[in-house]
């Protein structure tokens, strides 16, 4: 079975997470550029509006004097009419005609121009003889594009004709800024009717619609903008935010880099800490372990000497006193001198016991396989923790706890190559109980009994102090340690009684 490259994973990882930051940022660039544009749209739309409603009010004051003028002269004088008309179509070119419309088709007009065509001059004595003095603002029939706007004249119930103001409702919107000749802003002008006067408005675009600000026309005045990919993204900025993104992604990644980096230093440190204090401590047993084994080991020949001298101070008095007295007296003090300095040695070689509290075994055993995991995974070992849901406590010293445990799984780690270790950790019986297997080749049957004996082991360059220092440790804890039989991996268990006191807990 395969298993995924992490060098791969992580490079596929970075290069989404990239990805995903380059999008958001496009995606608010977007955002931010279609609010400028409609910003820009609804600014300018305002501007044009304004505009628009200043020249239909105009209008009002251009037929309220060709009113009065007409009044004034009549129908005789329409000389006087058209010397105005001539003069306001000038100087507002989006007024296209002047028209005095009667109200018996058979009566004569005054018009400007090519003049009205019928259906429109009808339309205009319509809409004056149904007033009651209110403008009229109507759609042309023969030329869409334009309006009319429409008053009896005079502006009484008697009136007799209609005065009529043709208006070019493109010339009304003409500008000349250049926003407005962008091919993605379109405007529109429609009558009250609803009758479209210019422009068109179709799809998904930013829209503005505002009545003009005239109470004679009411036209309503409509923009609106199509915003395109290339709107929102111009490459320009696509490439500025790509090269932006980029940076911020890789001195973040880099920090961050720096920052696991500088974190896996300290958890290494603390490790290496923890594993030197281990190994110290281990050191400072062993060689406790080896004075009292030396200790033990000149006790007997210091002791014969010590009672040979004794003897033949017994026999220098029974014989030449003079001369074999004065050596077996110097015999006896130098034994005994060797004899208290072992017994100092051994003083001094026995650890001091550190302060105890309530530990847990589950604890002991997750620190030392954090420990111990770069040399298990270097030698292709395992080690497989199997431990309680409700952790057991035990009452000892936290160092001298985890060496029992580093100890053990140490020698399990070496009893064979790619070595599989489990540690479990439960109660069990009323006990708190630590169990260290191992799938190496065991023990040959001729240490079993004498395995905790010092200086009795299986390893070839091995000291066989450790399981010794490993028995004195857990009998100082009140504890037992064992090597189970008729197991099928070899299995070291310590069993301890509980904590009365759970710190912790």
């Amino acid at each position: 079975m395969s298993t995924a490259n992490p060098k791969a994973t992580h490079t596929w990882r970075d290069l989404l997470l990239w990805i995903a930051a380059l999008a958001l940022a496009l995606l608010a660039m977007a955002l931010y550029e279609r609010q400028s544009l409609v910003r820009e749209l609804t600014a300018k739309s305002t501007t044009l509006h304004r505009l628009a409603s200043q020249r239909a009010d105009q209008h009002d004051a251009h037929l309220t004097s060709l009113s009065a003028i007409f009044v004034a002269g009549g129908i005789d004088r329409q000389d006087l009419l058209l010397d105005v008309a001539a003069t306001v179509m000038r100087f507002y070119p989006r007024i296209a005609s002047v028209n005095v419309i009667p109200f018996d088709p058979a009566a004569p007009s005054i018009q400007t121009s090519s003049g009205l065509s019928d259906d429109d001059a009808a339309l205009v004595r319509r809409a004056a003889q149904s007033s009651t003095g209110a403008l009229s603002t109507l759609q042309m029939r023969a030329q869409k594009s334009h309006y009319l706007v429409v008053k009896r004249t005079p502006n009484t119930a008697d009136a007799q004709h209609a005065l009529a103001l043709e208006v070019d409702a493109n010339a009304l919107i003409s500008t000349d800024d250049p926003f407005w000749r962008k091919p993605s802003v379109v405007l529109r002008l429609s009558t009250p009717q609803g009758d479209t006067l210019t422009g068109s408005i179709v799809g998904d675009a930013a829209r503005f619609s505002k009545l003009l600000g005239s109470a004679s026309q009411p036209l309503i005045f409509e923009t609106a903008l199509t915003i395109s990919l290339a709107d929102v993204l111009p490459p320009g900025r696509v490439g500025l935010a790509f090269a932006l993104v980029s940076a911020i992604y890789a001195f973040g990644f880099l920090a961050l880099r720096q920052r696991n980096r500088t974190r896996e230093a300290e958890r290494r440190a603390t490790l290496s800490a923890r594993e030197t204090r281990l190994a110290h401590a281990s050191r400072v047993n062993a060689m406790g372990e080896m004075a009292s084994g030396m200790a033990h080991e000149l006790a007997q020949p210091l002791t014969a000497i010590l009672s040979q001298a004794q003897a033949g101070r017994h026999l220098a008095k029974r014989g030449e006193v003079a001369r074999l007295g004065a050596v077996l007296e110097d015999t006896v003090g130098q034994a005994q001198r060797a004899a208290d300095i072992l017994d100092r040695l051994r003083r001094w070689s026995k650890p001091n016991r550190t302060p105890t509290k309530a530990c847990s075994l589950n604890e002991a055993a997750e620190s030392v396989a954090r420990l111990l995991a770069l040399e298990a995974k270097t030698s292709g070992a395992t080690i497989t923790l199997d431990l309680s849901d409700a952790p057991a406590f035990v009452e000892a010293s936290p160092v001298e706890l985890e060496q029992v445990v580093f100890n053990l799984v140490r020698n399990a780690l070496d009893a064979s190559e790619a070595a599989q270790v489990v540690v479990r950790a439960q109660m069990s019986g009323g006990k708190a109980v630590l169990e260290v297997s191992d799938s190496g080749p065991g023990i040959p049957d001729d240490l079993k009994a004498r395995i905790f004996e010092p200086f009795v082991t299986g390893k070839a360059n091995g000291t066989g102090l450790g399981l010794a220092l490993c028995q004195r440790l857990v009998e100082e804890m009140d504890g037992d340690i064992a090597l189970l039989p008729n197991t099928p991996d070899t299995t070291f268990r310590l069993s301890f009684p509980p904590a009365k006191q759970q710190d912790g807990v």
